[in-house]
């Protein structure tokens, strides 16, 4: 029997220790441009209020960034983490109605939304059309730019909108970590300079192979340059746990990794990850996992019983408007079906002095 690997923690915490490194390797020309003498703010409970009502069920890492440019100016990063989740068509108008979220809540600061899609199976399309048409968007449809022969195999998705003269499009930078496999000797030279190859190598081996004795051979292969690239004893722990989260193996196999990370430690003199702190880490990486499921039983609860109060003040608030209007178009069932508590609020005010349905969404 296999433990299920833990992508989505072993990527909040390469994010949250390496993210000058994330940039460096997956966003260079932006990189630069980021004054890291001020430390990065991380702002994943805001972040996570504004999304609470988007779809749930996708394994994805969300993370909100606050960042000082070179130039003094502030910036947001908004960063995407689809985990292993395969092609999803929705996934653009996903990333557009995080952008526009972010936008009013933030206006005027400048937003940068980037995707990284680690899934090994199917990309997304150029042209590709939606199967189906999100809420109120007549004609939609997805694109993906290649580039990936760019910086950090760069390529982007647009949401696009076309109805009559009226045309939105949404464009965003995507990496695939799948295009670096074809650049392992790149990552492998970057490794002892930059930690966050080491997550992708990670990722792409997770990807490649099944927990079986192939993934132990290549797992200890990891760990051993881990000793050999010359980290210091805090990060060759934190790498090996993100590299034990992602590539984990059958309960059958752990005495064969222990035995082999044992023999690295005394071929090389060093002893970073001994038997104890293995069974530490072990243990966190459970107690991790089983908080998250509480976490999110948690959250589901709290997100029902607040979507079931909105969802009931949008029935009343439709039923008055209809008493007042007549018979609601289209377009006002969409802006009812996603708005959130404040908007349904001032709504509900202006339905008192409105002259018309469109005083009402105004």
């Amino acid at each position: 029997m296999s433990t299920a690997s833990n992508y989505d923690a072993a990527w909040k915490d390469a994010l949250e220790s390496y993210f000058p490194q994330f940039m460096a390797l997956l966003w260079p020309e932006l990189q630069v441009q980021i004054d890291w003498r001020q430390a990065p703010v991380f702002r994943d409970k805001e972040l996570q209020a504004l999304l609470r009502s988007a779809k749930r069920g996708r394994r994805h890492v969300d993370k909100l960034v606050s960042v000082r440019l070179l130039d003094g100016r502030e910036s947001l990063l908004l960063i995407h983490v689809e985990i292993q989740g395969g092609y999803e068509a929705e996934f653009p108008y996903r990333m557009y109605t995080y952008y526009v979220r972010l936008s009013e809540k933030h206006p005027g600061e400048h937003l940068v939304s980037l995707a990284v899609l680690t899934d090994s199976s199917r990309r997304y399309g150029a042209g590709r059309r939606r199967t189906k048409p999100g809420p109120g968007h007549t004609g939609a449809r997805h694109k993906e730019a290649r580039d990936l022969d760019g910086p950090g195999g760069l390529s982007s998705l647009s949401h696009q909108v076309q109805f009559w003269n009226c045309h939105l499009r949404f464009t965003f930078p995507v990496v695939h970590l799948e295009s670096w496999r074809a650049r392992l000797r790149e990552l492998l030279e970057l490794a002892p300079a930059n930690p966050f190859a080491v997550v992708v190598l990670a990722q792409l081996e997770a990807n490649a192979t099944r927990p079986d004795a192939h993934r132990l051979v290549r797992k200890t292969e990891l760990v051993r340059q881990l000793y050999r690239w010359g980290y210091q004893r805090d990060n060759v722990i934190r790498l090996f746990r993100i590299l034990d989260a992602m590539l984990t193996l059958p309960e059958a196999l752990e005495p064969a990794f222990e035995e082999a990370v044992q023999q690295i430690e005394e071929e090389t003199q060093v002893s970073y990850v001994t038997s104890i702190e293995r069974v530490r880490l072990k243990r966190e990486r459970e107690e991790g996992r089983e908080e998250g499921r509480e976490e999110g039983r948690e959250e589901g609860r709290e997100e029902g019983i607040a979507e079931g109060k909105m969802e009931g003040f949008a029935t009343l608030l439709s039923s008055q408007i209809t008493r007042k209007f007549g018979t609601l178009p289209d377009w006002a069932k969409v802006r009812l079906a996603s708005a959130d508590d404040p908007t349904l609020n001032r709504w509900a005010e202006q339905i008192l002095d409105a002259q018309s349905l469109e005083d009402v969404f105004r």
